[in-house]
């Protein structure tokens, strides 16, 4: 039986064209892609979550496979679908970029993994692009660990799948990032969607936060996440937005394949606000209190300079306004046991 399946796209690298045949217990896909990438293939079952990779198969899959049409990949009695009808299965083939893919009931995102490293952090573009604030100065280098961070800002469908209500002012489409949303009302989703998948997630620190826009070990110094100065290519913000949020991944992601990182909401950070010091620092947590928590990334309605990698907001934690959203953080892809 042949069928047409789920495709996926990740880096500006397209998969196009999959379908697939199941004879007995030989399993037949056969795929498009425009150019040469790391593939794997995930399986669904009656329409549920979508496994983990799968292993046990052969041909046009696994590291480096090289472009071209019809390609093909074989597999002989997987035991993920022994047994099961063909009508009952979709296959998923797409870019393997080593991100951790959540699902809850109907609803998934993607945790994308951000190797650890050191940085220059704040104004490090000081001359031709912008005013530089006092708050963002003085530089200092700064190291943090690996995490996995969200692909795209928390939309209002995953928070409605956790919490059944939707606070946002821009509605109409549920890939739109939730907003009107508190530092604290973030702080409950984050508990309730920790105890349902099992994650422990968090909001990025600050630091974090920063050196994921800022393209991780993959940066090319940029003002903006992905760019130098095309800021309508990957951000939402007052140039180019019409005064509203809009759905995530939209535009052009930055190095690490993470979208909206300037403009569109702004987004909550763990820390509290406090001044910088020209001190290097190791996986900075900030004050442990304060005032004020810490919001990054501009949002549709800022000035160019305010979707800068390096551009600090702020705000009390209790309030939330139309353009305050949030993403996610992991440490590990680590799960309690149930």
């Amino acid at each position: 039986m042949l069928l047409w399946v789920c495709c996926a796209t990740a880096m500006a690298q397209q998969i196009s064209n999959v379908a697939f045949t199941l004879s007995g217990d030989t399993l037949r896909i056969v795929y498009s892609l425009d150019r040469k990438a790391d593939i794997c293939v995930r399986v669904s079952v009656d329409g549920g979550p979508y496994t983990e990779p799968l292993r046990g198969l052969t041909g046009a899959v696994g590291k480096e496979v090289l472009p071209g049409d019809s390609l093909e990949i074989m597999a002989v009695s997987l035991p993920e679908i022994r047994g099961i009808e063909a009508t009952a299965l979709s296959f998923l083939v797409e870019v393997d970029d080593g991100a951790l893919l959540v699902q809850l009931d109907s609803v998934s995102f993607r945790m994308m993994p951000v190797e650890g490293g050191s940085f220059i952090m704040g104004c490090t573009h000081p001359r031709g692009e912008r005013h530089t604030y006092a708050d963002e100065l003085p530089t200092h280098k700064v190291t943090v660990n690996s995490f996995y961070i969200g692909q795209y800002e928390v939309t209002q469908r995953l928070w409605v799948a956790v919490m059944g209500d939707n606070p946002s002012k821009w509605v109409g489409n549920d890939s739109l990032p939730v907003e009107q949303v508190s530092w604290n009302a973030a702080q409950v989703f984050i508990a309730r969607l920790s105890q349902i998948t099992g994650y422990r997630f968090r909001l990025p620190t600050e630091a974090e936060w920063e050196y994921a826009a800022r393209g991780g070990v993959r940066s090319h110094n940029t003002v903006y996440p992905g760019t130098r100065s095309q800021l309508w290519e990957c951000c939402w913000y007052g140039g180019n937005s019409d005064g509203h949020s809009h759905p995530v991944g939209r535009l052009n992601p930055n190095e690490l394949g993470l979208y909206d990182m300037g403009g569109n909401v702004l987004e909550w950070c763990a820390d509290w606000m406090e001044s910088y010091s020209d001190q290097p620092q190791n996986c900075p947590q900030g004050p442990r209190q304060g005032d004020n928590r810490i919001l990054r990334g501009g949002c549709f309605n800022s000035p160019t300079w305010g979707c800068s990698v390096f551009e600090r907001s702020w705000y009390l934690p209790d309030f939330g306004y139309s353009y305050f959203g949030f993403r996610l953080l992991l440490d590990s892809t680590e799960r309690d046991e149930e």
